[in-house]
């Protein structure tokens, strides 16, 4: 596990990659904010660590128990929170997901890229890119490296 700060943020969230190289989206339900495809995050409840606020929001709103490998180094700005990520691998088969999630797809970085474009709020839609790329530039720095 490559472990630095995590950024000072509201939220917390994880960008998981399998074993093949593909990322994990979530659809939220009725496209909530204007969302078509974008990362499990929250904002963490009482106690927990910004680690254990992103596991429990991708285990509710994907379904998959994850692994932590590394902390993207970059927080990310939205309209109402500043969100910091994990990479992390699923861990396991899913369980189901709250109701919050409407499905979840396993893609490629490009077509990930694709999927995230869809999304109807251009700032929304540019963060979503934006982490992303982080992701992309880490999970290959560190298979690369």
């Amino acid at each position: 596990m490559i472990m630095g700060p995590v950024p000072e943020a509201d939220a917390y969230g994880a960008v998981l990659v399998n074993a093949s190289g593909e990322v994990l989206l979530r659809e939220p339900s009725g496209h909530f904010g204007g969302y078509v495809w974008t990362f499990a995050k929250g904002r963490s409840d009482p106690g927990e660590t910004p680690a254990q606020t992103a596991l429990r929001e991708v285990r509710e709103e994907t379904g998959y128990d994850a692994e932590i490998i590394a902390v993207i180094p970059t927080a990310f700005p939205g309209t109402t929170t500043v969100t910091a990520f994990f990479l992390a691998v699923p861990v396991g088969e899913p369980a189901p997901f709250s109701r919050e999630t409407a499905s979840v797809r396993w893609v490629g970085f490009e077509a990930a890229a694709g999927l995230i474009a869809m999304t109807k709020t251009s700032y929304g839609r540019q963060r979503d890119l934006d982490i992303l790329e982080a992701a992309r530039r880490l999970h290959a720095s560190l298979r690369d490296g």
